[in-house]
């Protein structure tokens, strides 16, 4: 682990010792003769050429971002680190070369590591393009010349054709065409914009954090090196990340977590890469005493935990090694796209940023929630925590690999960490309402908003499946209070059903099993010594269970090694029918007390010893 270093106002260093430490472990692993680095694990999905690329691009990134902020500062090892890997460069460009990375074919990954390269080359281009022998300089265009017009994926990977060209263009390499492509893609990118700040990705028709670590990444950084006298362009990649950074903090909990929500999460602080290329455009709304604060916490609720192999390379996982949470396009060197998290390194050493003290943190986690209608997204700070309500993103047909619970469950919340999907349990019930017909499990898809609320949200969709005629349209009301929610489901069955809704799962370690108690008028609660997750049935459920993993098909939970999750069961006839909950997770004590409920009509009035009283459905 990274302990934290000793921090000072004045000066970046408290970010540049944990850039060192985690470049000096991969910098060991430097083989030019291979053009790659000696990461040995999990392989991706795509081939080996592309992994063995992927083993220099996303290290690369990182070293590109220390050098460009170091320069002549560098560690003394830096002299030898730079040559092995300007051999690399050389080697993997080469087509005469063994180690020759292969051209870049239609949809290949190549062309997301060559954008990646190329931003890399350019951030650092004083310090280590500029360097290099022309003859290095020429195969490697050479090279990027075979992705000149090739196909990509129609979602943020139109940014890596844009930053290939781009590159070109100032190198002397231009073509006539070349502008026209680059324009086209830009028209395709800026039409996933949605407002607020928030792009859905194309093809995969998700929201998620790839906002922050692909699209206002990239869009922000093609703005700093090359968008010339393109101000309209420049214009608009400035505003929407001026929105979308006015909203992001509220997903950034007291100890520095966020909510495991969508695909990619190994890559972990990469939520953090939008910031230093927007606070050199002058575009960030938030104080620099604020983004130290956030940036610091962050970063330190991955690094100071165990997280590295035993090489020192960043693993596969979130707060400690988790092969289940790989995509199958992950490889081992794909958790160095978390290295964008690092972007405040873009800021040179005598920029003002460096100067700011972190804020309080009882000045940055307030309690609050930005919704991000257009996208429907919320998100929500309280008591220090944060979660994501979801009433809107989800992953299209297509791209179902990923698994739709992903951004199907109804609430993500940081503190408690998320199951995750298999082919095996592909809608687990954490926080999911579910519809079991005979032996078939019906999950949520795509999720339509119907309302915003100040404490609460409306949204309409169909569990069902394309080839499975039985299903069931819900309309969800979902309403807060601190840590609890209100869950009240509107359903039309084209069948019986058995319904079933999860309440917030409660990880654990294996010596440490949670207390488990089940009342008929109270509901389920699951209790250890920090934690309660608490399911309490208002009205349609008929009994409670508690469901636990199991140990022999392997750990799926993010934060822990198992869990449990406490679920209230409803047999529901073909027709329209009402069922609704409370669900509660956080610290024992008063607060995780049962509500008392009292009906009127249309209004539904709660009582509770800690919170008073809630009308959770008129708000």
């Amino acid at each position: 682990m990274i302990a934290p270093p000793e921090r000072k106002a004045a000066t970046s260093n408290w970010l540049i010792q944990r850039a060192i430490q985690l470049l000096r472990p991969l910098m060991g692993e430097i083989n030019p003769e291979q053009a790659k680095l000696n990461l040995e694990g999990r392989a991706s999905d795509h081939d080996a050429r592309a992994d063995r690329l992927e083993s220099f691009a996303r290290p690369f990134h990182l070293y590109a971002l220390t050098l460009s902020h170091l320069g002549d500062s560098m560690p003394k090892d830096n002299r030898q680190w730079q040559t092995l890997l300007e051999q690399c460069l050389h080697n993997g460009s080469d087509p005469e070369h063994g180690a020759y990375w292969g051209p870049c074919t239609n949809f290949h990954q190549h062309i997301v590591e060559m954008g990646l390269l190329v931003l890399s080359l350019e951030i650092s281009r004083e310090h280590f393009w500029n360097q290099l022998a022309p003859a290095t300089q020429n195969l490697f265009l050479d090279w990027l010349e075979t992705a000149r017009c090739v196909a990509t994926h129609w979602n943020n990977h139109m940014f890596f054709g844009i930053y290939t060209l781009e590159f070109l263009k100032k190198e002397g390499r231009e073509r006539p065409t070349d502008q026209a492509l680059i324009d086209g893609w830009f028209r395709e990118l800026e039409s996933m914009y949605r407002g607020e700040g928030w792009f859905r990705d194309g093809l995969n028709d998700s929201v998620d954090y790839y906002n922050a670590y692909a699209f206002h990444y990239y869009g922000l950084n093609w703005c700093l090196y090359f968008a010339d006298d393109q101000d309209a362009r420049r214009q608009f990649w400035t505003d929407a990340a001026n929105r979308f950074l006015a909203s992001i903090p509220y997903v950034f909990a007291k100890d520095g977590g966020i909510p495991n929500f969508g695909r990619s999460q190994t890559y972990r602080f990469a939520t953090l890469a939008p910031l230093g290329p927007a606070i050199q455009l002058g575009c960030c709304p938030l104080p620099d005493s604020e983004v130290r604060r956030l940036a610091e916490d962050h970063l330190d609720f991955f690094l100071t935990k165990p997280i590295y192999t035993q090489e020192g390379w960043l693993n596969i996982g979130w707060t400690d090694e988790n092969p289940a949470i790989a995509e199958s396009y992950s490889c081992i060197s794909s958790t160095y796209w978390a290295a964008k998290g690092l972007s405040l390194l873009l800021l040179p050493r005598e920029h003002s940023f460096w100067q700011a003290a972190p804020s309080d943190p009882d000045d940055v986690y307030v309690d609050g929630h930005r919704h991000a209608n257009s996208v429907g997204l919320t998100l929500r700070r309280f008591d220090g925590d944060t979660e994501i309500i979801n009433s809107g993103s989800a992953i299209s047909l297509m791209n179902l690999r990923y698994f739709a619970s992903k951004w199907s469950k109804l609430v993500y919340r940081s503190s408690a960490g998320t199951v995750l999907p298999d082919k095996a349990t592909p809608f687990p019930l954490d926080l999911s309402l579910v519809a079991d017909f005979e032996d078939v499990r019906l999950g949520r898809h795509v999720t339509h908003p119907a309302e915003f609320g100040d404490q609460h949200i409306l949204c309409c969709y169909t569990l069902g499946e394309k080839t499975f005629e039985q299903m069931v349209a819900v309309q969800t009301h979902i309403a807060w209070n601190g840590p609890w929610l209100f869950l009240e489901h509107t359903l039309q069955a084209s069948e019986a059903f058995v319904m079933r809704q999860g309440g917030f799962s409660l990880g654990h370690t294996e010596e440490c099993i949670p207390d488990a108690n089940l009342s008929e008028e109270l509901g389920i609660r699951l209790s250890n010594r920090k934690f309660t997750s608490l399911l309490q049935p208002l009205f349609g459920f008929a009994t409670t269970e508690v469901e636990r993993d199991d140990p022999t098909q392997g750990r799926r939970h993010t934060l822990y090694p198992h869990h449990a999750i406490p679920v209230a069961v409803a047999p529901i006839p073909s027709g329209e029918s009402r069922i609704a909950c409370l669900i509660y997770f956080g610290p024992p004590g008063q607060q995780a007390s049962p509500w008392t409920a009292e009906a009127n009509g249309d209004i539904l009035r709660l009582n509770h010893p800690y919170y008073q009283h809630w009308k959770p459905r008129n708000d």
